[in-house]
């Protein structure tokens, strides 16, 4: 999965847009009709960057998903449209040199994941780097708060010792790298150090952790009932990345 920088500009954009009409403007007539053809074009659509939730149903062009607030949108997908399972792993599976993402909570200086991703070697240096990201909804449906600023980091895992425990702060981030030294924290977890070009980031693993990885796949695994996480950005015509939890498994991140 490429988990990069999302902009929510053309989001923005849009709705400044639709709202843009003036009341006393001489062609009103023309305006009210173009407004019913698109109320009459109108269709469930993606309203966010990413979409987490069900599959309800799917055409070859789109899916339908019922998401975890209880909408439902149809994201459209394309030709270019990556998918991927999502299958469980253990902190045990996180090595020294592995490309992972992490979602975290707290400060820059305090970071603590909510979340782990491995990435297969194919999949190395998606979305490399430490950037805005936002609250996991299933984080939020199991009581993680939605509120606060939030961040991803991917990169390469430099370093794992034993991990120190502190206060969750009700911020969240995604820390996305590659693991380079490894030291187990037994039943405490353990700390990584994640190098990303442009800097690093240390990231507390505590006990419980849901660990996960990356297994590519084509859009042939897709039936109705699944759990889905899918990157859309506002820009694109299309899906660039959908996520499939493997034998109901709920994709965290």
């Amino acid at each position: 999965m490429r988990l990069i920088k999302l902009a929510l500009s053309g989001v923005g954009m849009a709705a400044l847009a639709a709202c843009s009409g003036g009341g006393e403007q001489p062609e009103a007539q023309p305006s009210t009709e173009a407004a019913a053809d698109a109320g009459a074009a109108q269709a469930p659509a993606v309203a966010a960057d990413h979409v987490r939730g069900a599959l309800t149903a799917m055409t070859d062009a789109s899916l339908t998903v019922q998401t975890y607030d209880g909408q439902s949108v149809d994201v459209p997908t394309g030709n270019d449209t990556a998918y991927a399972w999502v299958v469980p792993a253990t902190l045990a599976d996180v090595k020294d040199g592995d490309f992972i993402g992490t979602a975290t909570t707290g400060p820059k200086d305090a970071l603590r994941a909510v979340e782990v991703v491995i990435f297969p070697e194919s999949m190395r240096g998606s979305g490399e780097g430490h950037y805005e990201w936002d609250t996991p909804g299933v984080m939020a449906a199991n009581g993680g708060g939605s509120g606060g600023s939030s961040a991803m980091t991917n990169g390469t895992v430099r370093q794992q010792s034993a991990m120190t425990n502190g206060t969750v702060q009700q911020q969240s981030a995604m820390t996305n790298g590659t693991v380079t030294d490894a030291t187990s924290g037994g039943n405490a977890g353990k700390a990584l150090t994640i190098a990303y070009e442009g800097g690093t980031a240390e990231v507390a693993v505590p006990e419980g952790t849901p660990i996960v990885r990356f297994e590519p796949a084509d859009r042939s695994i897709l039936k109705a009932g699944q759990k889905l996480f899918i990157k859309k950005p506002a820009s694109a015509a299309a899906a660039q990345f959908v996520a499939v939890g493997k034998d109901g498994l709920t994709p965290p991140m």
